[in-house]
């Protein structure tokens, strides 16, 4: 096994595999990173969804007295 590494053919295999392992390192850790990016859009997404929300129904008029109002949304 050892010998292999000391021949021409070995240590082009050797430098293959090291190439290969690198370039393998460095693509998952890419993806790692893309995911974690996508994420953190999401929940910034999310999180700015939700604050509009809380807003939105802090505008709103939500007095008892108008329970019984006409819904102005309303299909016909």
């Amino acid at each position: 096994m050892f010998s292999l590494l000391f021949t021409p053919l070995g240590r082009y295999a050797i430098m293959g595999f090291i190439i290969l392992s690198i370039m393998t390192g460095v693509y998952y850790k890419i993806r790692r990173d893309a995911v974690a990016e996508i994420e953190a859009a999401a929940t910034e997404d999310i999180l700015r969804r939700t604050r509009n929300a809380v807003r939105a129904s802090d505008a709103l008029d939500l007095t008892p007295d108008r329970v019984r109002d006409a819904d102005r949304n309303k299909r016909d």
